[in-house]
């Protein structure tokens, strides 16, 4: 039997506890959190007793110098991720860490050499790819049941409250505002189901009493294959509950998630006649993506969201970004190609 994977968890803020949730539903026979870590340590001692660690810490390079840890779990603020992941790398533990993978490519491309030299495992946690809908969608796009994409629609509405001094707040901190800290798992869904970005563009809504990013966008995509797509976001909806639409349409069907995952097709007989409900088995995202992981690390294989390909993903964020700035159509590769030279 293999042993299992022992995990520092590096950041013990909320996210964290889906991630402890997560890890604890696969048993001690697949991973262990062996220590928790956390500036404010009354959090890394609850997140200890949470998870079973033995040990709550302070300073995360005290994480790394264990050699009873074989990967790291960050979950820090985003303006951390590369120093932490680099250092890490560097100490050959395999890393998984929240998205975004870092707040500039620059510092997310020295992630990926680093992690590659040292032959580890990088993986960022964009969940929404192991949710259940998800999923069922990506199955019912590589089988041809919608035919070739034509549009994509997909909405995050979410009232975000950031306490004052928290640093979310700060747009050098979080890497942007609600597009690329949020909306990179939409955005990341859209390439996921599609393809390639070809060309990006963005208009903004700021309310600076909340954050310094902006809080509210809209985004428009040209995929390489022709499809287009948009992505809706809003940090400060009215309506309390955190809602996400989906709605893809190809040359043979569509798909849309509204009350449940509803399929038409008319390469499907009983599909042909109008949205059809699509039964979906109950799932723990969290759980999932850390699965894999752990299997990824077991079996020396590159992650479904590895370094480089969650990179192509958020250059698409950081696109958005640069086109709000100039008020122009923005390639994302010219973005991952400019940042390589960089991170050199």
């Amino acid at each position: 039997m293999s042993q299992p994977v022992r995990i520092g968890l590096i950041g013990c803020g909320g996210i964290s506890r889906a991630h402890v949730r997560g890890m604890l539903s696969l048993g001690p026979e697949e991973v262990r959190v062996i220590a928790t870590c956390d500036v404010e340590p009354a959090l890394a001692e609850e997140r200890a007793r949470d998870a079973g660690a033995e040990v709550a810490l302070t300073d995360w390079r005290a994480v790394l110098e264990r050699p009873d840890i074989d990967a790291v779990d960050i979950c820090l603020p985003h303006d951390l991720h590369a120093e932490v992941a680099i250092a890490a790398a560097h100490m050959g533990k395999h890393i998984f860490v929240e998205k975004p993978i870092s707040t500039t490519l620059e510092d997310g491309w020295r992630m990926v050499r680093v992690a590659r030299e040292a032959s580890v495992r990088l993986m960022v946690a964009f969940v929404e790819r192991f949710e259940a809908e998800n999923q069922r969608t990506k199955q019912l796009v590589e089988e041809g049941w919608l035919g070739a994409p034509i549009l994509a629609q997909v909405d995050h509405l979410q009232d975000v409250f950031i306490p004052p001094g928290h640093w979310a707040r700060s747009r050098e901190r979080l890497g942007g505002g609600a597009i690329a800290s949020a909306g990179c798992h939409r955005l990341d869904l859209l390439r996921w189901f599609i393809g390639e970005v070809e060309w990006v563009s963005a208009e903004t809504f700021y309310n600076p009493d909340r954050m310094e990013g902006e809080i509210a966008g809209v985004v428009n995509l040209l995929f390489t294959t022709g499809a287009v797509a948009t992505l809706s976001i809003n940090w400060m909806s009215p309506y309390p509950a955190f809602y996400r639409k989906l709605w893809l349409e190809g040359t043979e069907g569509c798909v849309h998630n509204c009350n449940g995952l509803h399929v038409f097709s008319r390469r499907k007989p009983e599909w042909s006649q109008g949205f059809v409900p699509l039964e979906l088995e109950p799932v723990d995202p969290f759980a999932s993506e850390l699965r894999h992981f752990v299997e990824c690390v077991r079996e020396e294989k590159e992650p479904l969201t590895g370094g480089e390909d969650a990179l192509r993903s958020q250059a698409i964020a950081f696109a958005a970004n640069e086109s709000e700035r100039t008020g122009c159509r923005v390639r994302p590769v010219d973005l991952l190609l400019r940042a390589l030279e960089d991170a050199d």
